[in-house]
């Protein structure tokens, strides 16, 4: 039995991300534990921040910041070892007042220590990103569609934290909607990459396939920003008329990582067809 956290619940704008705790334990063994805001609140005036750590970023943004930043990591990194975590999703949007900053840094270093960290509370993206982790045995991110190229078949994806091992380069800058924080923003490598979701109901899945055709900055958008071009057997239609949830996952995929994927999955649910 693996846990993972639901720290806080989902935020209230997602769509379909509240899932059934025993039947998320029958169908993937996995347990879930919901974990007050409040303790990575009264964590957070508690921890000292890595120097070693702060070194590292400080030349690339504000330091005052970033203190905030990493404490919020060291919060959750304390909740993780507290409730034997393998992941955790946040509803990050809840630290934005009380501590005036984000996890979107935080969540990118879990990830890339083999923590999966997702945001805003969505479960469902959770469950995701921990089956291509340990399934595929890749890195992932959570990403909302911000524009839909039904013509070329393609979409911007975009959001603000990313597992640093994921990118060929970063930035940091402020997190999108708040303008304040600390969020991510990763260069991706042009190439084959998948995108899972599975629905809230636990019921079905979605693959599609596709490749990066590049990195975007445009500044209305969350920071880091993709511009895919699907596979001819993956239809862009799909995020317009039968999304399973806002973000989807994205992995740099191939067909040893997609068939692992597809053959699990296949083997507990349905799987929706795109086209």
């Amino acid at each position: 039995m693996v846990n993972l956290g639901v720290i806080g619940k989902p935020s209230d704008w997602l769509i379909s991300s509240n899932v059934n705790y025993s039947k998320a334990k029958e169908i993937f063994n996995i347990n879930l534990i919901d974990i007050d805001i409040n303790e990575v609140k009264d964590l957070y005036n508690k921890v000292d921040v890595d120097l070693n750590l702060l070194n590292k970023f400080k030349n690339l943004f504000n330091e005052n910041e970033l203190v905030k930043a990493l404490k919020i990591y060291e919060a959750l990194k304390l909740i993780v070892k507290k409730y034997k975590l393998k992941g955790l999703t946040i509803r990050c949007f809840d630290l934005l007042e009380p501590i005036k900053s984000t996890a979107c840094l935080a969540l990118g270093l879990l990830n890339d220590e083999g923590i999966i960290g997702t945001c805003e509370g969505d479960v469902p993206a959770l469950i995701s990103m921990f089956l291509i982790k340990n399934l595929a045995n890749s890195e992932s991110f959570q990403a909302n569609p911000s524009k839909i190229i039904v013509e070329n078949n393609e979409i911007i994806l975009a959001h603000c934290t990313i597992p640093l091992e994921m990118c060929t380069s970063f930035r940091l800058d402020t997190h999108f909607e708040s303008r304040i924080g600390v969020a991510i923003k990763g260069e991706l490598l042009p190439q084959k990459i998948g995108i899972l979701r599975i629905a809230s109901t636990l019921d079905k899945y979605v693959i599609l396939t596709g490749e990066i055709v590049k990195n975007l900055n445009q500044t209305n958008l969350c920071r880091t920003q993709i511009l895919v071009k699907l596979d001819n057997d993956s239809n862009v239609k799909y995020f317009l008329t039968k999304p399973l949830g806002n973000h989807h996952i994205i992995f740099y995929s191939n067909s040893e990582k997609l068939g692992k994927l597809n053959a699990y999955l296949s083997s507990k649910l349905n799987k929706i067809s795109t086209l």
